[in-house]
């Protein structure tokens, strides 16, 4: 499951990708949680919540404006993260991906749900190329080059 999130997240870092977890059910949050699911856990209710919050488009603003029962951690929390740390670490992580070791390096490993972080640095380096194809390879363009590598080899991430 972890692997198809960052998969997916890396891919299109996007956050609206994945509903925001938090304190609402199963039905996630929007109106349907503030009218109806918040209260009561059954299913019954998280289905009406679940279709009240797709009928009028509110989990979807919730999630946008952190309203309606929305919070942003979890997979959202954790594609932000990874953006800004690549943004700000971003010549370190070229050095160290380059080589093949450090600590920045062995950190983005960790965020990205690495199984060895030793075997991704490894990967890391193996393809540098692909991942910095220019020197003036932004930290975005970074992120969508190790999304499409980490794909072909979905094992590596846990």
């Amino acid at each position: 499951m972890k692997k198809v999130i960052a998969l997916s997240l890396l891919a299109a870092l996007v956050p609206t990708l994945a509903s925001a977890r938090g304190n609402h059910p199963m039905a996630g949050c929007g109106l349907g949680y503030l009218l109806l699911s918040n209260q009561d856990n059954s299913k019954i209710m998280q289905v009406v919540g679940a279709t009240t919050n797709g009928t009028f488009g509110s989990q979807t603003f919730g999630i946008s404006s952190g309203t309606s029962g929305c919070t942003e951690d979890g997979a959202v929390k954790l594609v932000k993260a990874t953006e800004v740390y690549a943004e700000v670490n971003l010549d370190s992580l070229r050095r160290e991906m380059a080589s093949g070791q450090g600590e920045y390096v062995t950190t983005l490993a960790a965020m990205l749900g690495a199984t060895n972080t030793t075997t991704l640095v490894r990967y890391f380096q193996e393809n540098y190329s692909a991942i910095f194809p220019s020197a003036s390879t932004s930290s975005t363009e970074m992120l969508q080059n190790l999304s499409a590598k980490l794909a072909e080899r979905p094992e590596l991430i846990g």
